[in-house]
């Protein structure tokens, strides 16, 4: 029997390392995917506010968070698939009379142009040490994403920015 306990615990703990990635994967979902990249959109974010309010050797680095920003978002798919999803979910589900999928995607053509706007703007500073105008830029930025997020249902569209207030 003392001669069976190893082989035993061997051929357990062979079985468990099969097992526990398995689980893994079944616990990893689309939100929770969605939530990992929403995180990284944040890190962005909160790296660029550091850099404008604080002169530092790697304010040099605010276009990469700037240009982060917008990969990243890309990592949920690029805005104009983006828009039309949402906006047809808009349609289908139609909780919002009053909005138009026009107008959400005159919305969305907003918020594209915002998120190129931030870049823009951490250009800018480089040049022009225009750290308001930078905040200004990502605070435009993260009102855009909101003015479409407050039209759809809380299960397909995040508060990205912690600061959404629904429709």
């Amino acid at each position: 029997m003392n001669r069976r306990a190893p082989f035993i615990f061997v051929i357990t703990l062979l079985c468990l390392s099969w097992v526990l990635p398995v689980q893994a994967e079944e616990n990893f979902t689309r939100d929770s995917y969605v939530n990992s990249v929403i995180t990284v959109l944040r890190i962005h974010k909160d790296a660029i506010l550091n850099l404008t309010a604080h002169d530092m050797k790697y304010s040099d680095n605010l276009v990469r968070h700037a240009i982060a920003i917008q990969k990243t978002f890309g990592l949920l798919g690029p805005m104009d698939w983006h828009a039309a999803e949402s906006a047809k979910l808009l349609k289908r589900k139609s909780t919002h009379p009053d909005m138009t999928v026009i107008q959400f995607e005159k919305l969305a053509k907003q918020s594209n142009n915002a998120m190129k706007g931030v870049i823009r703007s951490a250009h800018e500073n480089m040049e022009e040490d225009d750290r308001e105008g930078l905040r200004e830029a990502l605070d435009t930025m993260m009102e855009s994403c909101n003015a479409c997020h407050s039209y759809l249902p809380k299960s397909v569209a995040p508060d990205v920015w912690g600061t959404l207030k629904r429709k």
